[in-house]
């Protein structure tokens, strides 16, 4: 696939938007999950869970800031935008991790996620060991159907909390899923050799991280929802 031009020039930056949207998204994670983590001390479970979602933020950020970064066509570049890919599976998995830590309980908290994580797992190393010839439709149905397992936890939580309150995270798989969308029918184009689908793809991630976020950081230290 040829590289867009970019209307849009910055010294070091091959793709400015798309870089310096997730480098920014990467920086904000990392400072504020120090204080999300924080917020759980002395559970050892939550903690660990909580540190595994931000760390997956900012991995996945971080690999696709760079590699936005880097100058198409090199060897260094090639290697990232595997790692960027990967890192979507972890962050999925990595999103389910806390939910599950901390609002359910019995087989919903780790025999459900320990499938999830196996998926992921499992979908990472096709993804990376079929990267250039996989179709990018089979590569989207994967991050969609992984990310969409969590419709089954949703409704378990619904079931003890209601709808409302799984609100945000009903958002922000919906954000994911529409920047994917975007993203794969490459439109629309907002302002050409600006943004495009690609750039608003990288916004919708931020806002389905932001989302969830909101939701995780909620629940972090509230001891009602210690599973039962």
């Amino acid at each position: 696939m040829s590289e867009p031009g970019y209307l849009l020039s910055i010294p070091g930056f091959s793709d400015p938007v798309s870089s310096l949207t997730h480098l920014y998204g990467a920086v904000t994670c990392a400072v504020l999950g120090v204080g999300l983590i924080r917020r759980a001390r002395g559970d050892a479970r939550r903690v660990f869970s909580l540190a595994v979602f931000a760390f997956s933020c900012v991995l996945l950020l971080t690999l696709s800031g760079v590699y936005h970064l880097l100058t198409p066509d090199t060897p260094a570049r090639d290697v990232l935008v595997r790692l960027d890919h990967a890192a979507i599976f972890v962050l999925i998995a990595g999103s389910f991790t806390p939910v599950h830590a901390i609002l359910l309980h019995e087989r919903w908290q780790w025999q459900l996620l320990g499938w999830i994580w196996a998926a992921a797992i499992a979908g990472l190393a096709l993804k990376s060991a079929y990267f250039d010839t996989m179709p990018s439709w089979l590569g989207l149905s994967m991050y969609l159907g992984l990310g969409w397992l969590g419709a089954i936890s949703t409704l378990a939580i619904v079931r003890r909390h209601g709808l409302r309150f799984v609100l945000p995270l009903i958002w922000g798989a919906l954000a994911y899923t529409a920047g994917a969308i975007v993203d794969q029918l490459r439109w629309p184009v907002l302002v050409p050799e600006v943004v495009g689908p690609h750039e608003l793809f990288h916004l919708a991630v931020l806002a389905g991280i932001a989302f969830h976020w909101s939701f995780i950081s909620r629940i972090a230290a509230v001891p009602s929802y210690t599973p039962r």
